[in-house]
């Protein structure tokens, strides 16, 4: 119960779907040279259910996996853009290491209430 709450629960399904995304991108740029291969990407949806009074309420993200099919960079059929990849890569990289960071903080304030309270 004491690390069930929401914001760690946000955190845990943000890294999940930040997981997610990361190994899309990878795939796409192994993929860079493969003939008519059509990027990837993911889009997320955000659920937060079971808010009803009483309830303590559960956040969902929700990654889905979709193909790019609009575009179409090479004569081959192949979309794959590196730099649009390398860069969305650097952006998840980013965003991950700032939730861990959010989560060691969690973790080093409920380290100090726990400390206090043992005084």
């Amino acid at each position: 119960m004491l690390f069930d709450t929401r914001s760690l629960g946000m955190m845990r399904s943000s890294l999940e779907g930040l997981s997610v995304q990361q190994q899309v991108i990878l795939h796409n740029l192994a993929n860079l040279d493969t003939p008519g291969y059509k990027a990837k990407y993911v889009s997320f949806e955000d659920t937060l259910r079971g808010t009803e009074a009483g309830m303590k309420g559960q956040y969902d993200l929700k990654a889905h996996v979709l193909t790019d099919e609009a575009t179409e960079i090479r004569p081959d059929g192949n979309n794959v853009d590196t730099d649009t990849q390398s860069l969305a890569l650097y952006q998840n990289y980013v965003r991950q290491l700032y939730l861990y960071q959010k989560v060691s903080g969690h973790f080093t304030n409920l380290r100090y209430v726990l400390n206090q309270a043992a005084k």
